[in-house]
């Protein structure tokens, strides 16, 4: 799934504003919503939502690991809230993880985007990942030829780092 850098919210995003991570990853991860319901994410109901955002993450992986497994501790701390509460506390981990090299709020002082160390994917019925990733090219300064943005660059090399096995399989 590539990331639509064209969405609003990224494309409008600025320093000082909010960045609204739910809503920018619940839109990248749309036609997995679409599959188990066949309506988009605000207009089910809190039940419905939460069933369906919980079989999406039993098939999603961060570096390999299940979601599940990899983010356990924290799911432990939310076992009093309800079902709903817990599935859109961790789609906002998830998502702060995947976006936040699009977060302007999160450049640091000399004005780089915030990265992370995980990749995210969703597993497909036949065992094939399909990875969230950022892919967007700009044309160059010489002889017009396009490549790919900072951004788009961070996400390639998160992707060979997964296959190199550099990536944490743990939570620190």
């Amino acid at each position: 799934m590539i990331i639509n850098t064209d969405n609003p919210i990224i494309k409008y995003s600025d320093k000082g504003k909010p960045f609204p991570y739910d809503k920018l990853f619940f839109a990248t991860i749309e036609p997995y919503i679409l599959e188990f319901k066949n309506a988009r994410l605000e207009k089910l109901t809190e039940d419905d939502a939460a069933r369906c955002l919980a079989r999406i993450y039993k098939r999603m992986e961060v570096n390999g690991v299940s979601v599940l497994s990899f983010f356990k501790e924290d799911l432990d701390k939310w076992i009093n809230l309800d079902q709903y509460h817990r599935t859109m506390n961790l789609a906002n981990l998830i998502a702060r993880d995947i976006f936040c090299c699009y977060d302007k709020n999160r450049y640091d002082e000399n004005g780089e985007f915030d990265v992370c160390d995980r990749i995210y994917c969703i597993v497909s019925k036949t065992g094939e990942k399909d990875y969230i990733y950022g892919e967007e090219y700009v044309k160059g300064v010489h002889l017009g030829k396009k490549h790919l943005t900072p951004e788009s660059e961070y996400f390639k090399q998160l992707m060979e780092f997964n296959v190199q096995g550099k990536l944490p399989k743990e939570k620190d």
